[in-house]
């Protein structure tokens, strides 16, 4: 977040029409686009321990190959049982969804980027870590020596095949004659295709992989967060590729709708949700202020101001602190968490050491880890409080989804100065917030701070505050608060 001390005019909420939404997004029947919160078969396991997201074990060694492979390398191995999965997935699903035969890459290319020697389709690739998809010579390429080793090092297993789901969704936009107009169109439809992919693959479709609602879609969603673009580019800087918030809505899109979704993406859908901004200003420390008990009051203040234009009758909670491990004790309701809402006093307490250490900033614009991680916590327990004077069941796990909606509608409202003190988002506050929602379930819980709905649902229903407006979020949990 940044404070803008410089005195600047406010504009009023805008809330589009139900109708305008229905536009957004041609041939939709439902709201709000691309969402299946309430899908059972990605609902977490209750009450035990879900299967591991990853390669299965014992599974059967890849009969296709690559130029420069080795079939002693993991990498090489891994990349491979990526690509045959997904040549078995889209030889049914191109028929399926775009009534076209599907047929494989002409070239799949292992390389070591800090070898002289590397190549690909002529070209040199020393120094390129990455993997990538080349209409040129309808190919496929992955860097095994450090582009793979890392994703694996700093994200998980499964980055390593969402990466090349991402790459062949190149490919079939190649099959289906996408006119290459928009980088950015390019790259959100293919984030797409991996989120369809794996949905397959969730199903118990593979016989390479297994992908549970938990871990599995955290490990998809964090890859894709990994790779997003740098804090400060926008949508128009040549060659972007998307925010982590951008991708990873493109991403559930695949996942909720399947591969024909991601081909209707159009750039009219693009250029009214994209979020990805760059900067008026460079804020100090990488866009983090200190986490403290006046920021918590300052940021408390725009809640109170947002939820009182936006909620008919909302009465402001009083706002405290506690110290120690546990939440003051609130009649009826058995509390948990570094923030939380009584009911019965109407009140929000939160402790500043929690939060501080949730919100403690990366060092760098590379992580999105910092303030904006602990005041999406703040804001869904306003949300909480704004919902239980509205009549909402808050003890519900809609209730906490619509909470974490709600405070979604409000962050798209901070990106421009509010409140006394002018706060405002910086490029990568919304990213903060996805990474705090991928990784834990606290912004969507319910006012006891449990919650039992899916990551999916959980990261949809961010997404559907910060994209469209705080009455689109009413209208899709009104029906699911029980």
């Amino acid at each position: 977040m940044t404070s803008l001390h410089a005195a600047r005019g406010r504009r009023h909420v805008r809330t589009a029409s139900i109708a305008a939404l229905l536009l957004l997004v041609a041939g939709c029947g439902s709201v709000v686009s691309g969402v299946a919160v309430q899908d059972s078969s990605v609902a977490p396991v209750e009450g035990g321990t879900e299967a591991p997201s990853g390669l299965k074990e014992g599974a059967p060694k890849p009969t296709i190959e690559a130029n420069d492979s080795s079939p002693s390398n993991k990498y090489d191995v891994l990349a491979l049982s990526t690509i045959e999965d997904l040549y078995t997935f889209y030889s049914t699903e191109m028929p399926k969804a775009f009534d076209k035969k599907f047929t494989p890459a002409k070239v799949l290319q292992s390389y070591d980027s800090t070898a002289s020697s590397a190549k690909f389709c002529g070209r040199s690739v020393k120094g390129q870590v990455n993997a990538f998809y080349s209409s040129q010579c309808d190919g496929i390429a992955w860097d095994r020596g450090e582009l793979m080793p890392t994703l694996e090092k700093d994200v998980g297993i499964l980055s390593v095949p969402t990466v090349l789901a991402h790459e062949m969704g190149h490919l079939v936009q190649n099959r289906l004659g996408v006119p290459r107009t928009s980088v950015i169109l390019l790259e959100q439809q293919a984030d797409c295709y991996a989120g369809a992919y794996w949905r397959w693959v969730s199903e118990g479709n593979s016989k390479y992989f297994t992908f549970s609602p938990t871990s599995g879609m955290r490990g998809m969603l964090a890859a894709l967060q990994y790779v997003a673009d740098p804090a400060g580019v926008t949508k128009e800087t040549a060659g972007a590729h998307g925010s982590a918030f951008d991708r990873v809505f493109a991403a559930t899109l695949g996942f909720t709708d399947g591969a024909k979704r991601c081909n209707t993406i159009t750039q009219e859908e693009i250029d009214q949700r994209i979020k990805q901004s760059g900067f008026s200003q460079i804020p100090k420390k990488n866009g983090n202020l200190d986490v403290s008990d006046e920021l918590i009051a300052d940021v408390g203040k725009t809640l109170d101001i947002y939820f009182g234009q936006t909620v008919p009758g909302y009465q402001a909670p009083a706002l405290t602190k506690f110290d120690g491990e546990s939440a003051p004790a609130c009649s009826g309701v058995a509390q948990a968490g570094p923030v939380v809402f009584c009911p019965a006093t109407r009140t929000i307490s939160y402790n500043l050491t929690q939060l501080q250490e949730i919100g403690k900033p990366s060092g760098s614009w590379s992580v999105a880890k910092g303030d904006f991680s602990a005041m999406i916590l703040l804001a869904s327990r306003y949300a909480i409080a704004a919902l239980s004077g509205s009549g909402v069941r808050v003890d519900a796990p809609a209730g906490g989804l619509e909470a974490l909606c709600y405070a979604g509608t409000w962050a798209n409202w901070l990106r421009e100065p509010q409140g006394p003190k002018n706060l405002a988002l910086t490029p990568n506050d919304l990213d903060k917030a996805v990474l705090q929602v991928i990784t834990s379930p606290l912004a969507a819980s319910d006012v006891s701070g449990t919650s039992s709905g899916s990551v999916l649902a959980q990261i949809q229903s961010f997404n559907i505050g910060v994209v469209y407006d705080i009455r689109a979020c009413f209208d899709f949990y009104s029906n699911q608060d029980g």
